[in-house]
């Protein structure tokens, strides 16, 4: 039993991580203009959310949202499997963010 709830939260985190994707791409979460509850039902009971502007994203990335928002857990991906996934594995090292966020901050600075 505590085997299965376990498992089954993970699932609800592999979920959840693809949302916050989904978020990342558009610049605000899924269903923003709704109320937070209206929110939240939409999310439970319609298919899954997917970015806006599909044009915004690669087939690898497309396809790796779409294992994360398996409507079904037991068809979605687990967080080992995300770790094999292509779009995490073509990633560049985290080292080549820094430039960009030091690029950021500088811009920001002038504000």
């Amino acid at each position: 039993m505590l085997r299965g709830l376990m498992s089954l939260c993970s699932q609800v985190d592999v979920w959840s991580l693809g949302i916050m994707v989904v978020e990342m791409v558009d610049g605000e979460p899924p269903y923003f203009s709704d109320t937070p509850v209206a929110a939240m039902k939409r999310l439970r009971d319609e298919p899954a959310p997917s970015v806006r502007n599909s044009s915004k994203i690669s087939p690898v990335l497309k396809d790796f949202l779409d294992s994360m928002l398996t409507r079904d857990p037991l068809q979605r991906s687990s967080a080992s499997d995300l770790l094999k996934h292509p779009f995490l594995l073509q990633s560049g090292a985290p080292r080549c963010l820094v430039p960009l966020v030091e690029h950021y901050r500088k811009r920001m600075s002038f504000c």
